[in-house]
Protein backbone atom coordinates (compact mmCIF):
# COMPACT_ATOMS: atom_id res chain seq x y z
CA UNK A 1 0.00 0.00 0.00
CA UNK A 2 0.81 3.58 -0.58
CA UNK A 3 2.04 5.43 1.67
CA UNK A 4 -1.20 8.17 3.39
CA UNK A 5 0.21 11.36 2.06
CA UNK A 6 0.89 9.63 -1.28
CA UNK A 7 -3.36 8.40 -1.42
CA UNK A 8 -4.25 11.96 -0.59
CA UNK A 9 -2.33 13.30 -3.33
CA UNK A 10 -4.01 11.06 -5.72
CA UNK A 11 -7.32 11.80 -4.65
CA UNK A 12 -6.41 15.51 -4.67
CA UNK A 13 -4.57 15.43 -8.29
CA UNK A 14 -7.24 12.55 -9.99
CA UNK A 15 -10.62 14.52 -8.20
CA UNK A 16 -11.76 10.75 -7.43
CA UNK A 17 -12.77 9.92 -3.97
CA UNK A 18 -12.57 6.17 -4.76
CA UNK A 19 -16.13 5.11 -3.05
CA UNK A 20 -16.81 2.98 -6.58
CA UNK A 21 -15.06 0.59 -8.43
CA UNK A 22 -15.34 3.26 -11.67
CA UNK A 23 -12.96 5.33 -10.23
CA UNK A 24 -10.10 2.95 -10.26
CA UNK A 25 -10.95 2.63 -13.86
CA UNK A 26 -10.96 6.50 -14.21
CA UNK A 27 -7.31 6.80 -12.80
CA UNK A 28 -6.22 3.49 -14.88
CA UNK A 29 -6.97 5.88 -17.94
CA UNK A 30 -5.75 8.88 -16.68
CA UNK A 31 -1.98 7.31 -16.44
CA UNK A 32 0.72 8.44 -19.46
CA UNK A 33 0.28 5.18 -21.85
CA UNK A 34 3.98 4.61 -20.74
CA UNK A 35 3.16 4.38 -17.10
CA UNK A 36 -0.24 3.26 -17.39
CA UNK A 37 -1.13 0.63 -14.30
CA UNK A 38 -3.93 -1.38 -14.06
CA UNK A 39 -6.91 -1.21 -12.30
CA UNK A 40 -6.21 -3.86 -9.96
CA UNK A 41 -2.55 -2.50 -9.60
CA UNK A 42 -4.15 0.93 -8.29
CA UNK A 43 -7.02 -0.90 -5.88
CA UNK A 44 -3.53 -3.04 -4.12
CA UNK A 45 -1.82 0.66 -3.86
CA UNK A 46 -4.62 2.28 -2.64
CA UNK A 47 -5.10 -0.63 -0.17
CA UNK A 48 -8.50 -1.16 -1.07
CA UNK A 49 -7.62 -4.87 -2.76
CA UNK A 50 -4.59 -7.00 -0.18
CA UNK A 51 -1.55 -7.84 -1.64
CA UNK A 52 1.54 -9.89 0.36
CA UNK A 53 3.47 -8.22 -3.12
CA UNK A 54 5.29 -5.26 -2.41
CA UNK A 55 5.22 -3.19 -5.77
CA UNK A 56 7.85 -3.30 -8.10
CA UNK A 57 10.26 -0.13 -8.23
CA UNK A 58 8.71 0.82 -12.30
CA UNK A 59 5.32 0.73 -10.78
CA UNK A 60 6.45 3.38 -8.13
CA UNK A 61 8.48 5.47 -10.25
CA UNK A 62 4.64 5.89 -12.35
CA UNK A 63 2.45 6.83 -9.38
CA UNK A 64 5.24 9.20 -9.31
CA UNK A 65 5.45 10.03 -12.70
CA UNK A 66 1.73 10.67 -12.46
CA UNK A 67 2.39 12.87 -9.70
CA UNK A 68 4.99 14.95 -11.32
CA UNK A 69 7.89 13.53 -9.87
CA UNK A 70 10.99 12.33 -11.55
CA UNK A 71 10.90 9.11 -9.90
CA UNK A 72 9.85 7.12 -6.28
CA UNK A 73 12.92 8.42 -4.75
CA UNK A 74 12.66 11.95 -5.20
CA UNK A 75 8.92 11.72 -4.61
CA UNK A 76 9.62 10.64 -1.18
CA UNK A 77 12.97 12.58 -0.51
CA UNK A 78 14.56 8.72 0.08
CA UNK A 79 18.12 7.86 0.17
CA UNK A 80 18.14 4.33 -1.07
CA UNK A 81 19.45 2.12 1.20
CA UNK A 82 21.61 -0.96 0.39
CA UNK A 83 20.55 -2.95 3.17
CA UNK A 84 17.57 -5.96 3.28
CA UNK A 85 17.06 -4.65 6.87
CA UNK A 86 14.39 -2.61 7.28
CA UNK A 87 12.95 -3.13 11.36
CA UNK A 88 10.98 -0.45 12.25
CA UNK A 89 9.83 -0.53 16.16
CA UNK A 90 9.71 1.79 19.09
CA UNK A 91 8.91 0.87 22.43
CA UNK A 92 6.06 3.57 23.87
CA UNK A 93 7.67 4.14 26.86
CA UNK A 94 10.73 5.57 24.84
CA UNK A 95 8.39 8.12 23.35
CA UNK A 96 8.63 11.40 25.05
CA UNK A 97 5.24 13.15 25.99
CA UNK A 98 4.05 15.55 23.39
CA UNK A 99 5.43 13.41 20.55
CA UNK A 100 3.09 12.39 17.56
CA UNK A 101 2.86 9.18 15.83
CA UNK A 102 1.06 8.22 12.46
CA UNK A 103 -0.03 5.03 11.76
CA UNK A 104 -1.53 3.17 8.12
CA UNK A 105 -2.45 -0.07 7.63
CA UNK A 106 -5.12 -1.94 5.05
CA UNK A 107 -7.52 -1.29 3.31
CA UNK A 108 -7.24 2.81 3.99
CA UNK A 109 -6.91 2.95 7.50
CA UNK A 110 -4.68 5.92 9.11
CA UNK A 111 -4.20 6.51 12.74
CA UNK A 112 -2.41 10.09 14.22
CA UNK A 113 -2.12 9.75 17.77
CA UNK A 114 -0.18 12.00 20.72
CA UNK A 115 1.90 10.51 23.42
CA UNK A 116 0.78 11.59 27.08
CA UNK A 117 2.76 9.57 29.04
CA UNK A 118 3.29 6.05 30.54
CA UNK A 119 2.57 4.03 27.52
CA UNK A 120 -1.10 6.25 26.50
CA UNK A 121 -1.43 8.25 23.46
CA UNK A 122 -5.01 10.22 22.63
CA UNK A 123 -6.06 9.60 19.49
CA UNK A 124 -6.00 13.04 17.50
CA UNK A 125 -6.90 11.88 13.89
CA UNK A 126 -8.93 8.55 12.61
CA UNK A 127 -9.28 7.30 9.04
CA UNK A 128 -11.35 4.81 8.42
CA UNK A 129 -11.02 2.82 11.57
CA UNK A 130 -12.72 2.32 14.77
CA UNK A 131 -10.78 4.45 17.26
CA UNK A 132 -12.07 8.26 17.26
CA UNK A 133 -10.74 11.24 17.92
CA UNK A 134 -9.91 11.91 21.51
CA UNK A 135 -9.84 8.52 22.58
CA UNK A 136 -7.43 7.57 24.71
CA UNK A 137 -5.56 4.36 24.45
CA UNK A 138 -2.94 1.80 26.00
CA UNK A 139 -0.11 0.65 23.62
CA UNK A 140 3.46 -1.06 24.53
CA UNK A 141 4.69 -0.75 21.39
CA UNK A 142 4.73 0.14 17.52
CA UNK A 143 6.38 -1.72 14.99
CA UNK A 144 5.96 -1.97 10.86
CA UNK A 145 4.64 -4.74 9.38
CA UNK A 146 3.07 -6.12 12.84
CA UNK A 147 -0.32 -5.61 13.92
CA UNK A 148 -0.72 -2.72 16.78
CA UNK A 149 -2.11 -4.01 19.44
CA UNK A 150 -4.35 -1.50 21.74
CA UNK A 151 -4.73 -3.03 25.51
CA UNK A 152 -7.02 -0.60 26.41
CA UNK A 153 -9.55 1.78 25.05
CA UNK A 154 -10.67 4.93 27.15
CA UNK A 155 -13.62 6.39 25.36
CA UNK A 156 -15.78 9.48 26.74
CA UNK A 157 -13.93 8.72 30.43
CA UNK A 158 -15.29 5.26 30.44
CA UNK A 159 -12.71 2.27 30.34
CA UNK A 160 -14.52 0.36 26.95
CA UNK A 161 -16.16 -3.03 27.51
CA UNK A 162 -18.03 -5.94 26.30
CA UNK A 163 -21.23 -6.78 27.72
CA UNK A 164 -20.29 -9.13 30.39
CA UNK A 165 -17.68 -6.04 32.05
CA UNK A 166 -14.49 -7.39 30.36
CA UNK A 167 -11.98 -4.49 28.85
CA UNK A 168 -12.21 -4.02 25.05
CA UNK A 169 -8.83 -3.75 23.24
CA UNK A 170 -8.28 -3.24 19.77
CA UNK A 171 -5.88 -4.58 17.17
CA UNK A 172 -4.97 -2.57 13.58
CA UNK A 173 -3.69 -4.41 10.72
CA UNK A 174 -4.47 -7.59 11.83
CA UNK A 175 -3.53 -9.47 8.23
CA UNK A 176 -0.94 -7.22 7.20
CA UNK A 177 0.28 -5.59 9.90
CA UNK A 178 1.14 -1.43 9.93
CA UNK A 179 2.32 -0.46 6.41
CA UNK A 180 3.94 3.09 7.72
CA UNK A 181 5.08 4.40 10.98
CA UNK A 182 6.10 7.73 11.40
CA UNK A 183 7.12 9.35 15.04
CA UNK A 184 7.46 13.17 15.55
CA UNK A 185 9.55 13.27 18.53
CA UNK A 186 9.44 17.49 17.54
CA UNK A 187 5.73 17.92 18.53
Amino acid sequence: MLPFSIIEAIRQKSGLDFSNPKDFEVLSESFPPGDRLGVNTLKRLMGYAKSPIEPRKATLDAVAHYLGSSNWETLNGIQPVESDWVEKAFFADEIREGASVEASWFPDRHIALRCIGENRFRVTKSLNGKLRPDDEVLIYSFRLQYPLQVLQVVRDGQVMQDAAGNELGYVAGKQNGLTELFINEAS
